[in-house]
């Protein structure tokens, strides 16, 4: 025991794992808690039907900024992880260069459909079309700010980079509710507090990377640069971009058709237990900030065994930090969701569903994040795929109330949450089997079995 425990400590690769997560751990626990503090203010101020109409206005903003990066954020973090590890400071600023000028053109392109869609869209959702037409001028901030948050994480600055992508939104939110509220009470003040929020997070997540990027180029000899062509950056985002795409449709599909078939105050509740749920999550996406840099390194250096043996650290920090946030949620599921008032009790049942499906993916470890920065990304895209189509299909069936399981209870909000929770687990498991298949290995931990 002792001589395993040195071993860890002497380990590098678990240092920073243990470093890097803990830190992340941190501000995405803070990250969720200012979530949770928003998502209560709108929900005591402006009841489940203002939540609604947020989140189904914010889930439109962020499929069109969806299509506008077409996978350019992941890029970005999968070819300057690669480039500050050798130190290649050249390549990264001419790269950046490429990405900028895509993203830009995109971008527009992105903002005139989304305007020019609002009133189909909001019939079709049932939400409101002015919310729609004000949020398409926000694509370009909005992916500008996903841009450089992911950037950063490739450089490794993991706590400015959980900062901006887990806390930064939400705080800057309350901020601008609290500010607004004063002068104005109506429904739509948690969009115009969103937008606002979203402007201050573009700006300081740039300034950020701007400064990092300098202080760690500076005074050091750089490689020559890497030229890419624009065809070249394309073939590798696109594929990535389809990816994002069907992890949307398995993020959002549940919300969009509770839109559609049910009430805004059904979206509310919904998305209550959704972000309660999150926070079993914490730790997956935390470790998965520092570990997935660090997937890349190891697979560009073409060592498989570092690359095994940080996933099976990852997965085992994983499981032991998620564990004990989901057995609270089975044991106070009503406590939680009665703090929003008691019109979001009826969401019991639906977030112990979602609460089986993260467990899922504590237990499965950083599938994802593996096989896209492995070079997997296709596999990974058609994986998703066939998940997200399995979450619209679930969801069309078992959300009406009339549906083979309604008399099991699994309609509305409980059928979206079943639904989610089939989806997550065969998306998760049929990952943990390529990645068997293609590097020898499995992730899934199983305490007191693995070691």
């Amino acid at each position: 025991m002792k001589e395993r425990l040195q071993k860890a400590l002497e380990d590098k690769d678990l240092a920073e794992l243990t470093k890097g997560s803990g830190i992340s751990f941190l501000l995405r626990f803070g990250g969720l808690a200012i979530g949770y503090v928003l998502t209560l203010v709108i929900a005591n101020l402006f009841g489940a039907k203002g939540l609604g109409d947020y989140v189904l206005a914010i889930t439109v903003l962020s499929f069109f900024t969806l299509l506008a990066k077409i996978g350019l954020d992941t890029t970005s973090l999968r070819f300057i992880s690669s480039f500050a590890s050798q130190e290649r400071w050249t390549s990264i600023f001419y790269f950046r260069k490429q990405i900028m000028l895509i993203l830009f053109c995109t971008s527009i392109i992105a903002s005139v459909l989304m305007y020019f869609l609002a009133n189909p869209i909001a019939d079709l959702i049932n939400t409101n079309a002015r919310y729609i037409e004000l949020n398409a001028f926000f694509v370009l901030p909005m992916a500008f700010f996903i841009l450089h948050y992911e950037s950063l994480r490739g450089l490794k600055r993991i706590a400015e980079f959980s900062f901006f992508y887990r806390m930064s939104k939400a705080l800057f939110s309350i901020i601008a509710i609290v500010v607004i509220y004063q002068f104005n009470k109506g429904s739509e003040v948690p969009v115009y507090a969103y937008l606002v929020s979203l402007l201050i997070v573009s700006l300081l997540s740039f300034l950020s990377f701007q400064y990092w990027l300098k202080k760690k180029s500076s005074s050091k000899e750089s490689a020559e640069k890497e030229v890419m062509t624009y065809s070249m950056l394309l073939k590798i985002s696109i594929p990535l971009m389809l990816a994002q795409s069907v992890q949307y449709i398995m993020a959002w599909t549940d919300k969009l058709i509770l839109g559609s078939m049910a009430t805004p105050e059904d979206v509310g509740v919904y998305f209550t237990a959704f972000k309660l749920s999150m926070f079993a999550a914490v730790a997956l996406m935390s470790i998965n900030s520092i570990a997935s840099p660090k997937f890349a390194e190891m697979f560009a250096n073409d060592d498989i065994e570092g690359l095994e043996k940080v996933v099976h650290q990852s997965t085992k920090m994983i499981f032991w930090t998620s564990i004990p946030l989901i057995g609270v949620f089975f044991v106070f599921p009503e406590f939680l969701l009665g703090l929003f008032g008691e019109e979001f009790k009826i969401g019991v049942t639906a977030f112990i569903f979602l609460s089986c499906g993260r467990l899922v993916s504590s237990l499965s470890g950083s599938v994802g994040n593996i096989l896209q920065m492995t070079g997997n990304q296709n596999i990974y895209g058609i994986i998703l795929l066939f998940g997200a189509i399995m979450n619209v299909v679930l969801n069309l069936m078992l959300i009406p109330e009339s549906n083979p399981l309604s008399s099991y209870g699994i309609s509305g909000i409980n059928g979206a949450a079943f639904a989610s929770m089939c989806s997550l687990s065969l998306w998760n498991l049929s990952m943990v089997l390529v990645i068997k298949k293609k590097f020898g290995f499995y992730t899934f931990y199983i305490p007191f079995i693995n070691r």
